[in-house]
This record gives structure tokens, sequence and C-alpha cells, in this order.
């Protein structure tokens, strides 16, 4: 039975009005919502599995295919309106070894493990194959490069990049609207 609705969602959604969508999604378990989010083809429809699996999202956001997000499925991801997220980006909100005896180890539990919000504000642009650490915000109208890994608050208005990612450059045009 699972199969046939997952089949009917992934590949029948044009026909599908939000309701009937919910409808066909309310009985799957949080998993497969968040696996059919992940994957599917269309924005409209990724961005309403992401939200029935506690993602905040705001209006105008797109989100490219294959983000994933570590958060034990609570409402610890928060996403503005008119965000990019490009593809193959990494939220990681809940932070642990699961079953491995390394959480057993001293330090590693207090330091390592972590469960925090991660916020990303209006406007931002996250580039492909991006990282964000657990408790982190991304400030308004900022842009982080590819294949970074964010361990940092990064500030409103700026272009940050790198391993860990380090602002590299203000943005001139951010910096003149909230200036005057």
């Amino acid at each position: 039975m699972n199969a046939d609705v997952v089949m009917k969602i992934m590949f029948d959604y044009q026909d599908l009005s939000e309701e009937s969508l919910k409808g066909l999604a309310l009985p799957l378990e949080k998993k497969l919502l968040r696996w059919i989010a992940m994957n599917h083809p269309d924005n409209r429809t990724r961005l309403f599995f992401y939200r029935m699996t506690n993602v905040q999202i705001g209006e105008g956001t797109v989100i490219n295919r294959n983000l994933v997000i570590s958060d034990d499925y609570e409402p610890l991801v928060s996403i503005g309106e008119r965000v990019a997220i490009s593809p193959n980006v990494t939220l990681i909100a809940a932070s642990a070894p699961n079953n491995s005896l390394v959480a057993r180890f001293p330090g590693i539990g207090s330091s390592i493990i972590k469960k925090a919000a991660i916020r990303i504000e209006d406007d931002a642009w996250i580039g492909a194959n991006v990282t964000i650490l657990p408790g982190l915000t991304i400030g308004r109208c900022s842009v982080i490069g590819a294949g970074s890994v964010v361990t940092k608050n990064i500030p409103a208005g700026v272009i940050a990049c790198g391993v860990p990612a380090k602002v590299i450059k203000k943005i001139a045009e951010f910096e003149r609207e909230n200036t005057s």
C-alpha cells in the first residue's frame, strides 16, 4: 500500500491538490515523508513534505533536491522567506554518535553531542554541498559558498565560504540599503 501511495505522490503530483497530498501523506512515517521531500522533482511538493516533518519554511523559498536535515523530526530548523538552498545541503540540528561507544568517552557527550536550532534568515543563499552545524544562524541576505562547513553564526549581508566558513566579503548593496 505505501508503495502505491509513494508512487502517486512522486509521479502524479501535478494532478494532486495540497489537500489530496496531505490525505495521502498523513498515514506515512516521518522518515518516509522526509525521503519524499529530499527526492521529489517538484519544489512546491518538496516544501510541503519538509513542512509536514516540522521544518518551518517561509514563502518564496526554493529548496533543491537532497536537502538532508538531521533534527530528530523536531521543530529545530527554520528557513526564512525567499531563501535559495542549492543541491546536497546538510543541516545538522541534532548530532550524536547513535549507538557508538564513543558517546561514553569523557568529554564527548558534553562537547560534541548537541541538539540546537538552525535558523536561515530571509533572502539567504546556501551554495551546493554546504554543511551547517547545530545552533547556528545564517543572517539575512547572506551567501554561503559551495562546499563550506558553517561552524559559527554568519552575520547578515555577507559572503562566507571555506572549511570552516569565514566571512570573505560584505555585500555592498546590503550595506547601502541598511545604513541609510
